[in-house]
Parts: C-alpha cells; sequence; structure tokens
C-alpha cells in the first residue's frame, strides 16, 4: 500500500522558519503589518492574519508586542522616524530649502501619510484617545523645524538677509503637515478628476504646496540691518 503523502506545513507552521533573533522576528512582523496598514487601515490589523503572512504564530506577537494596540503602537513609532530620517536627509543634502526641496520634502511626507497609511493609523489614535499627549509628534517636529532653521540660516549667510524666526518655521511646518494629513484623509473625495488620474492629482497637488511654503519662507526673510551690511553711508 502506497503511503499518501505528508501535508506541507502552513505558512504559519513556525517549523519552517530559520532560527531569528528577536529584532528579525519583530521587524518581520512590523513589516507585515505595515503591509495590511498601507492597504486596509487600522482596520485590516488582526494579529492572526499578520502571524499567517509572517508565517509565525499569533501568540509570537503577542509576545513580541503585548496587544494589538502595542503593535500599532511599535508601528507608528516605526513609521514615523523613517520619516524623519528622509526629511533629515532631504534637508542636509544641500538642496535649497526655498527652491528644490519643498517638492520632494512634501513629497516623501504625503508618501507616509497615504501610502503608508500613516495617517488612517494617527487618526485612529487620535480618535481613540483624544486626550492623549503625542509627545513623539511634538519631538519629531521640532526635529524638522531645527534643521529647516540650521539649513535656512546656512543659506542666508551667503544670500544675506534674516530667516524667519522659529516660530514662523514652525507654524509652515505645522500647515504642511496638516495639509497632508487631510489630503491622505479625504483628498481623494476633493479631487476634481476621475478615480484613475486622483493619484496624479494629489502629487501635483504636493508639488503645488511646496511651491508655495517655499515662496512663503523665501518671503518671509528679512533684510540685515545696514549695519551689517557693509554698506555704510558716507
Amino acid at each position: 500500500m502506497v503511503e499518501s503523502p505528508k501535508k506541507a506545513p502552513s505558512r504559519s507552521d513556525p517549523r519552517r522558519r530559520p532560527r531569528q533573533s528577536a529584532e528579525q522576528t519583530q521587524a518581520e512582523i512590523l513589516d507585515a503589518a505595515g503591509r495590511r496598514l498601507a492597504e486596509g487601515g487600522p482596520d485590516a490589523l488582526r494579529l492572526q492574519d499578520i502571524a499567517r503572512d509572517v508565517g509565525i504564530s499569533h501568540p509570537t506577537i503577542l509576545h513580541h508586542f503585548g496587544s494589538r494596540e502595542g503593535l500599532m503602537e511599535a508601528l507608528e513609532k516605526r513609521a514615523t522616524s523613517a520619516l524623519t530620517e528622509e526629511v533629515g536627509r532631504l534637508l542636509l543634502s544641500g538642496r535649497g530649502v526655498h527652491d528644490e526641496a519643498g517638492g520632494p520634502l512634501l513629497e516623501s511626507v504625503g508618501r507616509a501619510m497615504n501610502e503608508g497609511g500613516l495617517a488612517r493609523l494617527v487618526a485612529w489614535w487620535v480618535l481613540r484617545d483624544p486626550s492623549a499627549d503625542h509627545e513623539e509628534a511634538g519631538k519629531i517636529t521640532a526635529r524638522v523645524v531645527e534643521l529647516i532653521r540650521v539649513r535656512l540660516e546656512e543659506e542666508q549667510d551667503t544670500l544675506g538677509g534674516r530667516p524667519p524666526s522659529r516660530e514662523e518655521i514652525a507654524f509652515t511646518v505645522r500647515l504642511a503637515v496638516l495639509a497632508m494629513f487631510g489630503d491622505a484623509l479625504i483628498g481623494s473625495q476633493l479631487a476634481q478628476v476621475a478615480t484613475p488620474q486622483k493619484n496624479a492629482e494629489s502629487e501635483r497637488f504636493r508639488a503645488w504646496l511646496g511651491q508655495l511654503l517655499a515662496a512663503h519662507l523665501r518671503g518671509a526673510v528679512t533684510p540685515l540691518p545696514e549695519e551689517h551690511t557693509g554698506s555704510k553711508a558716507d
């Protein structure tokens, strides 16, 4: 009698997985959760589905993150940290804040907010607990503002004039983030084009907003007092 072939273990069978460090396993879980978040929002973050995607057991996720909420919090921190690094890279890349960088900066923010599902995740956290103090978001904003301030000062050393105040920069950053957040959540409903062209229109909106805010910062530069310009009257 011929024996029936043994059923291959499912993808979620831990026996198929090579031994990994805790950090590697956490990264794989967050990668899988990020894909589901981008595709279906916070409601799509079901631990059983994520465990099946990674090839681990449901309790393994609980072991690493404690709960579904813990996983979502870790996902938000990783996404915002990656976004901050990208913004910092753009600001320190040598491109002027006034000119080229406005578009790529907002494109990076918009991509993380929209395609990465970050806007929906943040909205979920805020609606779940409106009184919660999202201290990490404030720290990230402060870092971005400081990077922009330093970059503007470096440019003005060459171009002359005095860059806008830190509060002026902070409010500009805040406006940009709020615009990207809103566009990620309801931009498609506000679009004036057919569905296939909505993504392209959103990209044009981000480019337009980048130019608008860059022009604002450029216009906020104040001339240096005459004694600092080297053009004293005879």
